[in-house]
């Protein structure tokens, strides 16, 4: 049952933190709110939320302000669990808060293509970024091209990758965002596969190679059935890590000529029997699905191992991305039945 030892010290905090996610209840009371403000009153009352929008007027607090602190909340919950774990357990999550760092490098990609000035909410991970961070934010936040926001990394894991779009004649947002995303998940799952040993190195396996193969078809299915990508364009575009899905399984739906093809070509892989369309809606759904499965499975087998930091991590992210969805459709006055269409814990 993992090492129960090392890990009880942890799993009681995963056990405190998971005890404040939303209910189902609390998802219908936000959504049923008549405006932003009152469901930011709903959630305000909520232990997980109650600081961080403590001194703050809802009614001024815009959707970008909303989704700072929003963001926050994950990056809180992620320090306090790094907090109780000790040395062993730090070295995950040093990979893990890698997740974070790109988040915030797009960030700021973003306002230099969009000639707009930067402004970082770290209140609360600032300390914590500082520590754990080779980049200069202050740097990258003051960028005011794309090639200077390049050369502001030099030193970092990111350089390289970022450097080789140089020489294209345009490159776009898309371009270095896929391109961070893609050497992300490579540099990931090859430095958790060298950091982590057996137990350990399985449920890392299962969570995140299970979470890339999942990302590699929703991909294929979006390029070439949405798109109608060429399949060597799909191919470059695919994360280079293979778990449970075979390269002739990728290469055969990259080549799909109709969604029913590719519904029967994955039917032949070991995740066939959760898709029955090819609709984006339902893809995206299934995904979460099969993620949720996997890592909940794995904590509740394994209660003192890595597994529910891995879960809890996932959960907390999705109430966080569900939160501002929700927050979306009581903004433009959506009635609740079909909010449920875009958050389905409603």
């Amino acid at each position: 049952m993992g090492n129960l030892l090392a890990y009880s010290g942890t799993a009681a905090k995963i056990r405190a933190l998971r005890s404040r996610l939303l209910t189902p209840e609390d998802y219908r009371r936000l959504a049923s709110a008549s405006s932003v403000t009152d469901a930011l009153a709903c959630l305000r009352q909520k232990p997980a939320y109650r600081e961080l929008f403590s001194g703050t007027d809802a009614a001024a607090l815009h959707r970008g302000d909303i989704e700072k602190l929003l963001t926050s909340a994950v990056y809180q919950d992620f320090q306090s669990i790094y907090l109780f774990s000790p040395i062993g357990q730090r070295k995950f999550l040093d990979l893990y808060f890698r997740r974070y760092e790109i988040a915030i490098l797009k960030t700021c990609l973003r306002m230099v293509f969009d000639h707009r000035d930067v402004t970082l909410n770290l209140r609360i991970f600032s300390e914590f970024f500082g520590k754990h961070s080779d980049i200069n934010l202050e740097a990258l936040a003051a960028s005011r091209s794309v090639q200077e926001f390049t050369e502001n990394l030099k030193g970092s894991i990111y350089y390289g990758t970022l450097s080789r779009l140089s020489p294209l004649p345009s490159p776009t947002l898309w371009d270095y965002e896929m391109s961070m995303d893609l050497f992300y998940f490579r540099w990931f799952f090859t430095a958790g596969e060298k950091l982590l040993k057996k137990e350990e190195l399985a449920h890392f396996r299962e969570a995140y190679g299970t979470k890339i193969d999942l990302l590699n078809l929703l991909w294929i299915c979006r390029s070439r059935l949405f798109f109608h990508m060429e399949p060597a364009d799909i191919y470059a575009h695919l994360i280079s890590v293979q778990y449970r899905l075979r390269t002739e399984d990728l290469k055969a739906l990259a080549q799909a000529e109709s969604p029913e093809d590719f519904l029967r070509l994955i039917g032949r892989t070991c995740y066939g029997k959760y898709f029955t369309d090819c609709t984006a809606s339902h893809m995206q759904e299934t995904y979460r699905v099969i993620r949720r499965h996997v890592q909940h499975r794995a904590a509740t087998r394994d209660p003192y191992s890595i597994a529910p930091v891995i879960s809890y991590l996932y959960d907390k992210e999705h109430e966080v991305t569900t939160i501002t969805t929700i927050l979306e459709c009581v903004r433009y006055g959506l009635p609740l039945e079909k909010t449920k269409k875009y958050a389905k814990e409603v």
